[in-house]
């Protein structure tokens, strides 16, 4: 077993966070969380559940912010973490679209500037994992390969833009510090509990389903296009396996479903679950966009207005360097059919 290491994570309360704290934890690693002041508590009471009969020294709460100087870290923090950090796990962001764009470039970009930043001066890092997005892409059509970036797309959002952004600047940064690059698309709930801290995206499909009765829910658009989404948990052992991996430094991996269903194959899947009638009626993709846009529903649907972007684009996400490096340690995307059942009877229990 490999020794334990001590690993700076930041993005809690995130999904993503929690999960790689999990896993982190469960390795026996040391794990130091950066947390704004609101969400401690939070942190607490998750560490307690986490650590039940455990180690209690195996996480230590760092209240910090990464658009602040040093994090908003004290000397002695910043000293703290420069000696001894080997592992630093990028996941904060802010994703959500009702936030004004300019606030999303702070956070996306300028906040991972500053970890950067304080990552410079840690003495015995090994390697940072920042967490990425396939959307990159923006509109791109057809084959987007791992290691391409900026290639002349449009980007449909803030978060796509400044994801990207994002990726550039770690991308200069690879010069001085050992940087590895995760894109995973849409992120669902756990594998085996489909439990997810915000019920959005595919979960507002999925609870529509649930309470339309035996009424078939029209689908928006044709659904003849991949409907690219992954478990958190397969992405958060994957995005761990290649921060440790050798081959993995420098290099940008997309954690996608290499067989992602269709999103009419998603639908009809959703419904077996729920044991609903599958849709027989689609929503033209113009009106489907037009309901969206009415005042009286835009302000609270921005998110639902981009996953019809993600939707309804003709776009795979090749993955082959990941699945390669990947493929010895038996870590794969499980497929949609092991766990829809799971994401179904979370939504069940949660509305």
């Amino acid at each position: 077993m490999a020794s334990a290491k001590t690993v700076l994570v930041t993005g809690f309360p995130t999904d993503v966070a929690r999960e790689q704290i999990r896993l982190l934890v469960e390795g026996g690693d040391r794990v130091l969380l950066l947390v704004r002041a609101k969400f401690m508590p939070d942190a607490h009471a998750f560490a307690v559940e986490l650590l039940r009969g455990g180690n209690p020294e195996q996480i230590a709460f760092l209240q910090g912010d990464i658009l602040e100087l040093d994090l908003g870290l004290t000397g002695a923090q910043v000293r703290m973490i420069h000696a001894e950090v080997q592992e630093v796990h990028h996941a904060a962001a802010i994703s959500y679209l009702g936030i004004q764009a300019s606030r999303m470039r702070e956070v996306n970009v300028e906040g991972l500037r500053e970890v950067l930043e304080v990552c410079l001066g840690m003495r015995r890092l090994e390697r940072i994992c920042l967490w990425s997005t396939a959307f990159v892409a923006g509109d791109r059509q057809g084959v987007v390969r791992e290691d391409e970036l900026f290639v002349g797309q449009h980007f449909r959002n803030a978060y796509e833009e400044t994801k990207a952004e994002a990726e550039r600047l770690a991308r200069t940064a690879m010069a001085k510090l050992p940087v590895t690059i995760v894109r995973p698309p849409i992120l669902v709930g756990d594998s085996r509990t489909g439990a997810v801290s915000r019920l959005d995206g595919p979960y507002l499909l999925v609870n529509a389903i649930l309470h339309a009765g035996q009424t078939p829910v029209p689908l928006p658009g044709r659904g003849q296009h991949p409907l690219h989404l992954v478990p958190v948990d397969y992405a958060a052992r994957a995005a761990l396996f290649l921060t440790r991996h050798p081959d993995a430094l420098g290099g940008t991996f997309h954690l996608t479903d290499p067989q992602p269903l269709t999103a009419r194959q998603f639908y009809d899947a959703v419904a077996d679950a729920a044991n609903k009638p599958r849709p027989t009626l689609f929503l033209p993709e113009g009106l489907s966009r037009a309901m969206l846009n009415l005042p009286l529903v835009r302000d609270f649907v921005r998110n639902e207005r981009t996953f019809l972007d993600w939707f309804d684009t003709d776009v795979y996400y090749d993955n082959s360097h990941a699945r390669a490096l990947l493929g010895p340690s038996g870590i794969e995307c499980p497929p949609v059919p092991s766990y829809v059942d799971a994401l179904v009877r979370h939504v069940r229990e949660r509305t």
